[in-house]
């Protein structure tokens, strides 16, 4: 066998699963459509002197990141509601894994801490629409861990 990435060896992006941890209630995340997280770093850029090039420095990172789901539960809602009513925001985290049957690189689980879902859907009619009724939202995380790694694939090992 070469020592080459096989196309069944990479991932499939609709296989795996999310949970969602508010106040330490775990359920399925089962109204996700679509998750997109990422890790930016915070970069200083500064020309010291006596220098020409720019030079640069990363002084912290911030966790990023897109979500879209379905509007049929009323979590979403119960944590704005929370804030309004009684001022506090409930801890939430969401774990997400990515699992193709079809590779051999096993699976990767990671959970992000400290989200906070920058709006969450109240209601949606659209006459017009025969489209399922989702929302698009941003939200941060303070924190990340990864639980679980891809493996190389068999033929690698």
């Amino acid at each position: 066998m070469g020592n080459y990435t096989k196309l069944t060896d990479l991932v499939t992006g609709s296989e795996g699963s999310a949970f969602i941890t508010i106040d330490g209630q775990n359920r399925y995340f089962f109204e996700i459509s679509k998750v997109d997280a990422s890790i930016e770093f915070k970069v200083i850029a500064k020309r010291l002197l006596g220098h020409r090039m720019t030079q640069h420095k990363v002084v912290g990172a911030e966790g990023k990141g897109t979500l879209t789901m379905y509007n049929v539960s009323p979590a979403a809602l119960a944590v704005y509601q929370q804030y309004i009513k009684e001022g506090k925001v409930p801890q939430i985290s969401i774990q997400t894994t990515n699992e193709d049957p079809a590779s051999t690189v096993g699976r990767r689980v990671v959970v992000m801490r400290n989200c906070i879902l920058a709006k969450a859907p109240v209601a949606y009619l659209d006459d017009s629409s025969e489209d399922l009724n989702t929302v698009d939202t941003d939200f941060t995380f303070d924190d990340v861990d990864e639980l679980e790694s891809y493996a190389f694939p068999e033929n690698m090992r």
